[in-house]
């Protein structure tokens, strides 16, 4: 009699327990606005509080006690960490059964670590387990820790654009990303919360071990540890790809994947493009083209373009701004904040204004092939990891691609590298040449020789980040597009030379698209035509200068290098192209961020002239 009380009594605590883990995770979606809603969380009810009292019944250890806190802390986060974070970033509901997924996963994650605990330490070697189980923990968390050490960095949860980020990040940018964002010494606190993290778990399973092996093993107790073990493994399986930071992988996994495509059918589009040879400028002035594409510049930060900013960082731009060559277009903007967005755009026929995809359109270097030159692409910026980023897939159909460091590392050698490849040019060909350069990418300090540091940062200021530091960073992308023109008008008869940013900055966040304010897209963007060139095409000249103070987003920028060559084919868009007189643009139809902002919501937006 006394021994069935006490089993009711066990039934009754492990119910109890299972009820209030249940009860209380549901509150607290409510709670943060977020309800999983009735259709999801009620069907599995029944399963989710059996398999909380079956595994109370197998380790004969309370759900909630110092033994089990490391799996229950490694679940809870789990089925916490994305629906808060993105409860704080945004004030509108989203989809509830990936709450529901959320949830389910983290419970699982804590049923299957305790379920395999208590079939380990039956085993013995109780330290080495207890390191083991504690190490699992660690990995248990990595996906949450990292949603919340994002979202404390920019205050926003992870995103599409984020994730992409990140999928395509090397680890040098990554270091770059922590020093510049977190820093050495707060990374190094949050090294070793994790290595005391690590401790407290591994006492909190030893702590386990005692009370586990206090009881005796049954075969009751062990084939509910079993089935709880291989049913959670199932639940991973089948939801885990569910979950809602899972889901926007995939999301950008299938991006990536996508763009993977664009080498398969090039040759195709490459053939099929149609241009009338005898009426490009390499058959009326015949000579050399270059792009240079800079880095995070942003001309809100740049003596050219705002005359009361305190650093004269442009004086070769603000020389050339007075040379009626040269056209300096006022209100150029990025259609992004990020590099390999921005760019697969600009160098190709994608664009925010057609429905056109990455994967099957042609590029600059298409059209300048087509137009009789031969095609250069030399670049100071890495590959982004493993898998070849837009930009690169573009750059790989050059001619001639290279890059200052051949591997998938974030470069940090000086632009100036870039300079000797300009002799691999023969000046007695038509070349078109793009050089893409690290410009003022984070950390700004890195991106300037020592001759460089002109403008010093205030007491107290991070040389790294300073507006100092950016404003020297500008400085020598200055001097390197003197450097560059230089060269190309004594030794590679220069026709035209266009230099315009990716996207801008903003000194004190960056360039997050999660975080965004239009300094980030505002950006430099000018012109050179030589006088031959203006002899030949002196509509296209009288155009650019007419469109001075018009307003621009650089993902136009293929019909604009279309143009500029004077190479109009069956894959070109007149109304897109900046050179042209029938340029149908003006700032009350043009966006940022890919339709997500207007131009028209830019504060230091200026009426179009």
């Amino acid at each position: 009699m006394l021994d069935s009380t006490e089993r009711q009594d066990r039934l009754i605590r492990w119910l109890t327990a299972a009820g209030i883990y249940y009860i209380c995770l549901i509150a607290f979606y409510i709670d943060i606005g977020q309800d999983m809603g009735a259709d999801y969380f009620i069907p599995i009810f029944v399963p989710v509080m059996l398999a909380l009292v079956l595994i109370q019944y197998g380790m004969r250890v309370p759900l909630f006690s110092w033994a089990t806190l490391p799996n229950l802390f490694t679940g809870l986060l789990w089925c916490a960490a994305f629906p808060l974070l993105y409860t704080w970033t945004y004030s509108q509901d989203w989809y509830m059964s990936k709450i529901c997924f959320d949830f389910i996963v983290g419970t699982s994650e804590f049923i299957l670590l305790t379920a395999l605990e208590a079939a380990l330490f039956r085993l013995g070697h109780e330290k080495i387990v207890a390191a083991f189980m504690a190490l699992l923990n660690l990995i248990g968390i990595v996906i949450p820790f990292i949603q919340f050490a994002y979202y404390c960095i920019v205050w926003h949860c992870l995103s599409p654009a984020s994730l992409m980020a990140l999928y395509l990040t090397n680890w040098r940018e990554s270091i770059d990303f922590i020093e510049s964002n977190v820093g050495i010494l707060p990374a190094s606190i949050i090294i070793l919360c994790l290595a005391l993290f690590l401790y407290a778990c591994w006492r909190g399973h030893m702590a386990f071990a005692r009370r586990l092996l206090a009881e005796d093993t049954t075969a009751g107790r062990m084939g509910a540890i079993a089935l709880l073990t291989v049913s959670m493994l199932g639940s991973l399986y089948w939801y885990l790809p569910q979950t809602s930071i899972a889901d926007l992988w995939k999301d950008v996994d299938s991006y990536v994947t996508q763009t993977q495509t664009y080498s398969i059918g090039h040759d195709e589009r490459l053939n099929s493009m149609h241009i009338e040879g005898t009426q490009t400028l390499a058959a009326k002035a015949p000579g050399t083209v270059i792009v240079v594409i800079g880095e995070s510049a942003s001309r809100n930060y740049m003596k050219v373009y705002t005359n009361d900013y305190e650093y004269d960082d442009t004086p070769w731009q603000s020389q050339k701004a007075a040379d009626p060559n040269f056209v300096f277009f006022r209100n150029a903007y990025s259609s992004w904040t990020q590099t390999v967005p921005t760019l697969q755009r600009a160098l190709t026929e994608q664009s925010q204004y057609n429905d056109k995809e990455f994967f099957e359109s042609a590029s600059i270097l298409d059209v300048a092939k087509k137009s009789g030159y031969e095609t250069y692409w030399f670049s100071n910026q890495g590959r982004y990891g493993q898998y070849d980023s837009a930009i690169t897939l573009v750059a790989k159909t050059a001619d001639h691609a290279e890059w200052t460091d051949d591997s998938y590392n974030f470069s940090d050698k000086y632009d100036e590298t870039l300079l000797p490849y300009l002799a691999q040019v023969d000046p007695a060909k038509n070349n078109f040449i793009v050089l893409h350069i690290m410009g003022s990418h984070i950390y700004y300090n890195n991106r300037y020789p020592e001759t460089f540091n002109t403008f010093q940062a205030d007491d107290g200021s991070s040389s790294m980040t300073s507006a100092a530091s950016y404003a020297n960073s500008i400085l020598y992308t200055d001097y390197i597009l003197s450097q560059v023109f230089d060269y190309a008008q004594k030794n590679l008869n220069l026709k035209a030379m266009v230099y315009f940013s990716d996207h801008g900055e903003n000194l004190t966040i960056s360039h997050n698209p999660d975080v965004f304010s239009f300094d980030m897209v505002r950006i430099p963007m000018w012109i050179y035509m030589s006088p031959d060139y203006q002899s030949v095409l002196p509509r296209r000249a009288n155009a650019m200068r007419a469109h001075r103070d018009r307003y621009f987003t650089n993902d136009m920028l293929y019909d604009t290098i279309c143009g500029l060559l004077n190479a109009p084919s069956e894959r070109y868009d007149p109304g897109q192209d900046f050179t042209s007189n029938t340029y149908r643009f003006t700032r009350d139809t043009l966006t940022t961020m890919l339709g997500q902002y207007p131009l028209t919501a830019d504060p230091d937006g200026s009426p179009e002239q």
